[in-house]
């Protein structure tokens, strides 16, 4: 169902139970206000009749009149208009208890002699409301009574009048209703029509200037989408046309060693080539496992896990990960504490992450450094650094550390340019720096990596 149908049948009900509440306030209302009015009459009435009582000649009996037939004066009424007589009675008893028969409708009011005020009884099938009033000092004694049904016409006709110009008035509501509603809802429909009409990929934001301010905060929110879909779309786009051009070169070379392997007719030869084709493939390996972190790394805005972390237990780690590279490249790795009242750099996070951090920029310096060198992880209260002794980095390329599939020009160790991005990201999502310089003292090069909380951050086992 639209949000335009669900709005029109929301309003149209809710003006129906308010339509039906009024209606029976207006019945109860009406019909309290009625039976004030004519009990009041009534009581008026038995009190003006039991003062002109009297005044009757006492010893005079009135004789009943003949059955259906006029009272005295009757012919002399005159136009009666709308007078209903037979709804309305009235009727007096001596002393005595013999009637005075002043009505002929008031006859067939019972005396009740023990009933006081008002009743409501049932005369021929009839309900009737009767009002009895005593003379305690003559002992004349008076009723006054009323057909009920002339108080319910009399509240029914009332309702009616209120109510059916609201009835009438319906079909020209719901008119008006779903007029109102589509004309309220005519900016979220253009909304709509310019979403669905835009291109996709399409990056610029939406117009805001002729948008409802109730609507602003949801353009400016899909805005904010916008970009961020644009930037995830082209970040995809890069990786893949980097991805793409990074594997091209080792497909290429498998290709070719491939091709050497299975023609060549020198054993040595094509032994030489199948070697190749395993570190190609080792290579491409690598570079789709570095690919896939990469990704995931992207779409994070938080680290999965958020726990204080045992730097102690992710260096054995990756100490034991990189131990094979250590020996290959005969690079001797060493780790340094801080003094034992002094912790480690606190960090919550995800220590699998910070291993891999620490694992790439460990790879990365036993790759670049000489043979017999030392590799140093060295642990501080406010920082982390990674030193080697290789040739170091040209100081105009040292910004450049990090990027996606950037090599430093004459680089002979086989990589990706995805190490360090990896890393970098992995620092930034835990709140932290990685910055790299040149190492020039004592006679030795080299470069190290540091590690530290961003500017304005201050992780801590403490924090949340």
């Amino acid at each position: 169902m639209t949000l335009q149908r669900r709005l029109i049948l929301a309003v149209l009900l809710g003006v129906a139970i308010a339509w039906s509440l009024t209606s029976v306030l207006i019945y109860l209302s009406t019909q309290e206000e009625i039976n004030e009015l004519y009990d009041t009459a009534m009581v008026r009435m038995a009190q003006q009749m039991q003062a002109m009582l009297p005044l009757i000649n006492v010893g005079a009996v009135p004789q009943p009149p003949p059955q259906n037939g006029p009272l005295p004066g009757d012919a002399d009424l005159g136009d009666m208009g709308d007078a209903g007589l037979g709804d309305l009675a009235i009727a007096a008893w001596r002393p005595g208890g013999e009637p005075l028969h002043i009505d002929p409708d008031g006859d067939r009011l019972p005396r009740a002699p023990h009933v006081k005020g008002f009743t409501n009884i049932a005369i021929d099938g009839v309900p009737w409301r009767l009002y009895y009033l005593d003379d305690p000092v003559e002992g004349w004694r008076v009723c006054v009574g009323q057909i009920q049904a002339e108080r319910e016409e009399l509240v029914v006709s009332y309702l009616q009048a209120q109510v059916l110009p609201w009835m009438l008035g319906v079909p020209l509501l719901m008119a008006l209703v779903v007029w109102a509603v589509r004309v309220t809802l005519r900016p979220l429909r253009a909304l709509s029509a310019a979403i669905a009409a835009r291109a996709p990929g399409d990056p610029a934001p939406l117009e805001l200037a002729n948008v409802p301010p109730e609507l602003v905060p949801l353009v400016g929110a899909m805005n904010t989408l916008l970009h961020r879909v644009s930037a995830l779309i082209e970040h995809e786009r890069q990786l893949t046309a980097d991805a793409a051009h990074e594997m091209r070169t080792p497909l290429a070379a498998l290709k070719a060693q491939w091709d050497v392997a299975r023609q060549s007719n020198d054993p040595a030869e094509r032994a030489q080539a199948s070697a190749n084709v395993e570190a190609g493939i080792d290579r491409l390996s690598h570079l789709v496992s570095q690919l896939l972190t990469m990704s995931r790394l992207e779409d994070e805005d938080a680290p999965p896990v958020r726990a204080a972390v045992d730097w102690h237990e992710i260096v054995q780690q990756v100490l034991s990960d990189c131990l094979t590279l250590s020996e290959r490249r005969q690079v001797d790795m060493e780790v340094t504490w801080p003094a034992a009242i002094d912790p480690p750099l606190p960090v919550r996070g995800d220590p699998a992450l910070l291993g891999i951090m620490l694992r790439n920029l460990m790879d990365n310096a036993l790759r670049y450094s000489p043979a017999g060198t030392l590799v140093t992880l060295a642990f501080a209260p406010d920082a982390i650094t990674v030193s080697d002794h290789g040739p170091g980095v040209a100081p105009g390329l040292l910004p450049r550390l990090g990027d996606r599939f950037f090599r430093g020009a004459g680089q002979r160790e086989q990589g990706n340019g995805l190490g360090i991005s990896i890393a970098r990201r992995v620092a930034t999502l835990h709140g932290l720096s990685l910055t790299f310089d040149n190492l020039a003292s004592s006679g030795h090069t080299g470069l190290i990596a540091t590690i530290r909380p961003a500017t304005g951050q201050t992780p801590s086992p403490h924090s949340p």
